[in-house]
């Protein structure tokens, strides 16, 4: 790689986190759902056909706002649950923790709380950050069935899918018409813990 490529990966790199920038704004400032293409090349400051030539399609630069937005999610995430060893605990803790930051992160507020909720949710679950986010809450309770091939990688996938779900519901019916921290929390080891227990222990054999 010569210095022109490096300085030329730097640039490109540059205009990237600028036009996520822009969607970003644009979504904040109009909503998901209002926001066009138009409004986010304006916003960044080049031309429709460019920025359809460098994401490929306005889907793509949603993706890619939401990627790294949750990327740093991710990273805050298994910080905060790195404190937690008892495994029913990290597992609430996290799906907590995740419910709260996406209300408290503008862009995931702006996402999953608006007209475009069930769309962005849709899009949402094919979006790794927040699959790690799961995964990580799972994996160390479900180590043992994970290594004696009683529980699977898609397993394992099909349970963070459905705790992704049950976080997205949460969110999206924020305020007086959802439930207090404290509300969800009990709901959540009252009825999810005991349900996630039993696979749990089903797939280890009963041990």
């Amino acid at each position: 790689m010569t210095i022109g490529d490096v300085a030329g990966s730097a640039d490109t790199d540059i205009e990237r986190e600028a036009t996520l920038d822009a969607a970003a704004a644009c979504y904040l400032r109009l909503g998901v759902a209002k926001t066009t293409a138009s409004d986010i090349a304006r916003e960044a400051g080049f031309s429709r056909a460019t920025l359809y030539r460098r994401f490929g399609s306005h889907e793509a630069i949603f993706l890619a706002v939401l990627t790294r937005e949750s990327e740093a999610m991710a990273s805050e995430a298994q910080e905060h649950l790195d404190g937690f060893d008892d495994p029913a605990e990290r597992l609430i803790e996290g799906m907590l923790f995740s419910i709260g930051q996406i209300h408290s992160r503008p862009v995931h507020a702006a996402v999953f709380g608006g007209d475009s909720a069930a769309w962005a949710a849709g899009q949402a679950f094919q979006e790794e950050a927040l699959r790690r986010i799961g995964d990580a809450g799972l994996r160390p309770t479900l180590a043992p069935a994970l290594a004696d091939g009683s529980l699977s990688e898609d397993d394992l996938a099909d349970l963070v899918d459905w705790i992704l779900r049950i976080l997205i519901s949460f969110t999206a019916v924020p305020g007086d018409g959802g439930r207090s921290t404290v509300d969800i929390r009990r709901q959540l080891t009252s009825w999810f813990l005991p349900a996630f227990a039993l696979l749990a222990r089903d797939h280890s054999g009963g041990r």
